[in-house]
């Protein structure tokens, strides 16, 4: 989505440092958290699809933990590459899509329909399940040797302000910010009065 993002407060849920291929941790191997409870690890791939490379990252969580946060099935997520171009910097960051999100976009390919922004994952025809929430980032997973990910918490908030902020200093134009803007809309609507 955005390479050069602020990024606010930072709750992370779990990270893994990046060789430049494929990789996994399990939040059993991070150093002890206090929460949130229900995460399994994340998974992190090289993809291609129309002719673009994606570093796709796959959160997994245990939904069936006593005391899992539900707010993790769909609440704003994000995965970020960081580090490889100074400490801090992220280099590469895109929200987690959720089940509610990947229903819209079946329903309009199934529609013949062409409205919610995002890539549709399906294995033998099925969705992934709602425990499973996965991220696709506009960078190669060679790029990222070095780097570090970060899988942590937003807010819509925090994800607007970084893309009004990213425009502001020139960074992306303005039919990438509309475009930006929309694709959170989209993943996280605003409730209705």
């Amino acid at each position: 989505m955005l390479a050069h993002w602020h990024t606010g407060n930072v709750t992370e849920l779990i990270s893994l440092p990046l060789v430049g291929g494929p990789a996994q941790v399990l939040a059993r191997d991070q150093p002890a958290r206090t929460g949130p409870h229900g995460v399994i690890g994340v998974d992190v791939a090289a993809r291609t699809i129309d002719d673009h490379h994606w570093t796709v990252v796959q959160l997994l969580l245990d939904d069936d933990h006593p005391l899992f946060d539900e707010t993790l099935l769909d609440a704003p997520i994000v995965a970020e590459v960081r580090g490889r171009h100074g400490a801090g910097a992220v280099i590469a960051l895109e929200p987690f899509d959720h089940d509610v999100f990947r229903r819209q976009l079946q329903h309009e390919r199934q529609a013949g329909e062409s409205t919610t922004r995002g890539v549709l994952v399906l294995t033998e025809g099925e969705l992934p399940p709602a425990y499973v929430r996965l991220a696709f980032l506009p960078i190669e997973l060679a790029e990222t040797a070095g780097g570090d990910l970060l899988v942590r918490r937003t807010t819509v908030a925090e994800l607007v302000t970084g893309v009004e902020a990213t425009h502001a200093t020139g960074a992306i134009s303005d039919d990438e910010r509309r475009s930006l803007l929309a694709a959170i809309e989209q993943r996280h609507p605003t409730p209705s009065a």
